[in-house]
């Protein structure tokens, strides 16, 4: 999902300036953006708590209908909301990951309870795809709009690069949101079963200290 957001902030500016005519705005349209993420965080993480993942990432999608009201209707009252609601919902992607990465790994070590140090797998992993896909997905875009025609430097550009990066902005991020909703329904940590997950843990932690002071009372009786 952050990928995403990438994708959709890297095409914001080229939009802006080639695409709606919001040249003069765009500064102030970003501040709006990361002011929003930064506001909301607290927000999301208390919804996180209270409603579970699966429902935060609907979260996510509040950017699709305001994404194609920006390509469609390109004003600047309709900039500013979309804005706005951008950060929120970039807020919701950037939080709702890092908050699902210790489920996986508690999850992971109560299937395997004589395994140590995967943890650092697991995050380096997520950052690692993360970049990747980051860096396809910047791939593709810079990818279309040389297709299309795109010249750096040049004050106006072409109706097809307009159209890409329509299509960039509001298309391409709703697929995919979409489809990453769709493939997060079939995440199986429930709230019900991190908190099963989490007690097992606390029980095995617990006989593993007792195990422990027993063999350290076992040898000083020893010795």
């Amino acid at each position: 999902m952050s990928s995403i957001q990438q994708l959709e902030q890297s095409n914001f500016v080229l939009f802006c300036t080639q695409a709606a005519n919001l040249q003069d705005h765009f500064q102030y349209l970003v501040v709006t953006i990361l002011l929003s993420a930064a506001v909301s965080i607290p927000f999301w993480q208390k919804f996180l708590q209270l409603f579970g993942k699966k429902r935060a990432a609907c979260g996510i999608s509040w950017m699709i209908p305001f994404a194609v009201m920006l390509v469609t209707i390109p004003n600047l009252t309709v900039a500013y909301f979309v804005a706005f609601v951008s950060g929120l919902s970039i807020a919701a992607s950037l939080l709702l990951p890092w908050s699902m990465l210790p489920d996986v790994v508690d999850n992971f070590r109560l299937q395997n309870p004589h395994g140590k140090g995967h943890e650092t797998i697991f995050y380096s992993s997520y950052v690692f795809f993360t970049k990747i896909s980051a860096g396809i997905g910047l791939g593709i875009s810079a990818a279309g709009l040389e297709f299309s025609g795109y010249k750096p430097g040049v004050c106006r550009q072409s109706n097809d690069v307009i159209l890409a990066l329509k299509i960039l902005i509001g298309a391409v991020p709703a697929v995919l949101i979409v489809v990453g909703l769709v493939i997060l329904l079939f995440y199986p940590i429930t709230e019900e079963s991190r908190k099963e997950t989490k007690l097992a843990l606390e029980v095995l932690r617990r006989s593993h200290q007792s195990t422990e002071n027993l063999d350290a009372h076992e040898e000083n009786t020893s010795v």
